[in-house]
């Protein structure tokens, strides 16, 4: 039942006067209370994980490009990685469509996110979670290899040894029940980036680099006969259609079984927290030095940090010995927080150099490579290089040569 024409809304105008009630049993008869976007109220809520995402971008894409256009509903999630996304100007249906995340911090690392996680609108579903396993899912919708999202769960969920319910969970408070799914949604991630960054075409931005990974990673779902781990699900990539895929196994197994032996001791969730840390600066590694052999990225860490002779990062790739809880112990003093934070004397590059806190700590240590120091000046060099050469040369030539001096003397301090 549809209404056309100048005559129809002239009589449903008349209507509405005459009957309110009359004109909403006609809209829910036409399905305006479903959907489609002609309820004022119709809205989406959620959470976007990986840990929660806090002041991500969140988009309806409704053209299905993947990218934010004039007129899609957007919306950027909290502190708690939480949204309401307001679709009521969506005329059409808006199951099936892609919720698109993009951008902001990691609330288990701090660091910035540079994924970009998906799920396909599921009207059935009390949240719209958003998270690593979910991009799987809609990656197995979108290339025709499930019928619907409810198909493309059945999928996932069986080729990693999961329950179809267990994709709807958010990861993060099914902690305290359900480990393995968050060690899985935080393992799977970081493979996807490492990967993205190994296999990155030239001037491809890092979120396309990371949608071929996950259609490749789709394809061996469909190719899944038994359940695996994340670690074999990347290995199931095809031959020859990636690179790295033994080093993307390697860490994903790394990750995987870490994370999920911190969760299980005293204080879990913080001790998992440190891992992924450390996990994340072996893959920063990796990426930057452009040598994704993991061991000896663990072995370069130990020794930037002064610790080869307890070698918590070699410790933590060593996925045979993770029950002994060396590595994690260290790392988990390395990269606790300060309770306290001391301001130097000169910060007027404090403000500037907070863009560079977001990878590489607070006060320029404790993230990413430090560069706190004498190792500020080395900012400078990038200056030299391509701007897409790196990430590094991109931001810093997004300042002035004066702008970075100011950087460099307050993180010398």
């Amino acid at each position: 039942m549809k209404y056309t024409g100048s005559i129809q809304l002239s009589a449903m105008r008349r209507w509405r006067l005459a009957a309110p009630w009359l004109v909403s049993a006609l809209l829910a008869a036409c399905g305006g209370g479903g959907g489609g976007g002609s309820s004022a109220s119709a809205s989406l809520s959620g959470v976007a994980v990986d840990g929660y995402l806090q002041g991500a971008s969140v988009f309806l894409d409704v053209n299905r490009n993947g990218i934010l256009d004039a007129g899609e509903p957007s919306t950027t999630t909290d502190a708690n990685g939480r949204y309401t996304l307001d679709y009521s100007s969506v005329s059409s249906s808006v199951k099936g469509l892609p919720i698109v995340v993009t951008g902001g911090i990691d609330s288990d690392t701090g660091y910035a996110f540079a994924g970009r996680l998906s799920a396909p609108v599921d009207l059935a579903a009390s949240a719209q979670v958003v998270s690593p396993l979910t991009s799987l899912v809609d990656a197995l919708v979108a290339q025709g290899a499930a019928t619907d999202a409810a198909a493309a769960r059945a999928m996932v969920a069986s080729a990693l040894g999961l329950s179809a319910a267990d994709l709807l969970k958010d990861p993060v408070a099914a902690i305290a029940n359900q480990p393995a799914i968050y060690a899985q949604q935080v393992a799977l991630q970081r493979a996807v980036q490492m990967l993205a960054s190994a296999n990155a075409e030239p001037n491809e931005s890092a979120h396309d680099a990371q949608e071929r990974v996950i259609k490749a990673l789709a394809l061996a779902i469909r190719a899944q006969t038994s359940a695996v781990s994340v670690g074999q699900l990347v290995s199931g990539i095809a031959s020859g259609q990636m690179k790295e895929t033994e080093a993307g196994r390697k860490l994903a197994e790394a990750v995987q079984e870490t994370v999920q032996s911190a969760l299980g001791r005293t204080d879990g969730r913080n001790q998992a927290k440190a891992v992924l840390k450390a996990m994340d600066q072996l893959r920063h590694q990796m990426e930057s030095s452009g040598d994704y052999d993991l061991t000896r990225a663990a072995t370069r860490l130990d020794g930037d940090y002064g610790l080869s002779t307890s070698a918590p990062f070699t410790k933590l790739t060593n996925t045979s010995h993770t029950d002994d809880g060396d590595g994690i112990n260290t790392v988990n003093t390395l990269f606790k927080p300060s309770t306290t934070v001391t301001q130097p004397a000169n910060t007027s590059g404090r403000l500037l150099a907070s863009n560079c806190f977001q990878c590489h700590g607070t006060g320029g240590v404790g993230g990413f490579d430090g560069i706190r120091g004498s190792s500020a000046s080395e900012v400078k060099e990038f200056l030299t290089k391509a701007p897409r050469s790196n990430i590094m040369a991109a931001h810093a030539q997004g300042y002035t040569s004066a702008q970075l001096d100011a950087v460099i003397a307050y993180l010398k301090q």
